[in-house]
């Protein structure tokens, strides 16, 4: 697989989160770009193409779900696999992200290395790895707190 097609943008506006995942996917061999609100996220992507962007869903200016309508509304963009990934995984937020045109939904927190074994079938096998997210299980938590993590 060459570097273009393992590329990945993470769009966080927590430099914690964002900086965690990327070393990790770093390390696990993706091309990782970053961008820190939804309009970094559009030049990005627009710029350097990734084959998937893992987009928040909350951040200031233009959030994950406006910055997805828009990816999804231009020609050169639309086909970039977006996952939503949100701290809140309730139907609502899901409904929102799939109405946007989000192609994955990932809900926080996460399993990072599960996720990242799902990420490197998605880009393998591109909407048909979308599966894989299905199968991810999430790490311990509070007794309830409600977790979802979901192909759309």
């Amino acid at each position: 697989m060459t570097e273009a097609r393992r590329s990945v943008l993470i769009v966080d506006d927590s430099p914690d989160g964002r900086e965690m995942l990327a070393e990790y996917l770093t390390f696990r061999g993706f091309a990782v770009i970053e961008a820190t609100n939804g309009e970094e996220a559009l030049v990005q992507a627009r710029v350097r193409h990734p084959t998937v962007v893992l987009m928040d869903l909350q951040m200031p200016g233009i959030g994950g779900w406006e910055a997805t309508r828009q990816l999804k509304a231009d020609p050169i963009t639309r086909d970039i696999i977006v996952i939503a990934v949100t701290a809140h995984a309730l139907t609502p937020d899901e409904t929102i992200a799939r109405q946007a045109g989000c192609d994955g939904f990932i809900s926080k927190p996460y399993d990072i290395k599960a996720v990242a074994d799902a990420l490197g079938e998605v880009l393998r096998r591109g909407r048909s790895g979308l599966v894989e997210l299905d199968g991810l299980k999430p790490p311990p938590r509070a007794a309830g707190k409600p977790r979802t993590i979901t192909a759309l």
